[in-house]
């Protein structure tokens, strides 16, 4: 009985965690990430224009095409928020140094968020963190320099993620790049060098 117990338990517990943790990436924390949100939108609009391109019979049913438009006409608006938020943001993509890392990654114009976009891909590594710094390429410094800031550790080394510093950063048109940092082995695996798009 009591090995029963632990067995219906132990799911549960680990659900629980992954819920509770601070880099649980739920469907609402993924789409306050603009480069998220626009391949999500732009993509749920396609399959919704889909339905009428390709003749799908499911919109002859007047509510499930009320539906679909309604969907339409929502994913579209919040594809143009999400690149107006990145035209208000500086924008760049990871290039790779010690260990493969790709994928675009923008910071917000007040300082307050960097979002690594769906196509973030790096090598895991033993204690990956994202830093952002004003220095304009960490391989000519004496990285971590003074004004690298640690946004915190790279848990999942795929995919989208959003960064937010506990205290917005002042003076955010002065960080220039975001850097990929091992900082167990004190290893660069790779930098983006963002510039502002407005």
């Amino acid at each position: 009985m009591k090995i029963r117990s632990i067995a219906l338990i132990a799911p549960l517990l680990l659900v629980a965690c992954n819920n509770g943790g601070t880099n649980a990436q739920s469907r609402e924390s993924l789409l306050k990430n603009p480069l998220y949100l626009e391949l999500y939108s732009e993509q749920l609009v396609d399959a919704m224009v889909n339905l009428e391109v390709y003749g799908d019979p499911l919109i002859e049913d007047e509510g499930k095409k009320k539906i679909a438009d309604t969907t339409k006409k929502y994913w579209l608006e919040e594809a143009k928020k999400s690149r107006k938020a990145q035209r208000q943001s500086s924008k760049g993509n990871f290039i790779t140094m010690k260990e493969y890392v790709t994928g675009e990654v923008i910071f917000t114009k007040d300082g307050s968020a960097v979002h690594f976009g769906p196509s973030f891909i790096t090598t895991p590594g033993p204690v990956l963190h994202a830093f952002i710094t004003t220095a304009v390429d960490p391989r000519d410094v004496e990285f971590p320099d003074v004004s690298a800031v640690d946004l915190g550790e790279i848990t999942v080394p795929y995919g989208a993620q959003s960064f937010y510093p506990e205290q917005k950063i002042a003076d955010a048109l002065q960080y220039r790049t975001v850097v990929i940092w091992d900082t167990a082995l004190e290893r660069l695996y790779g930098f983006a060098q963002i510039s502002p798009l407005y």
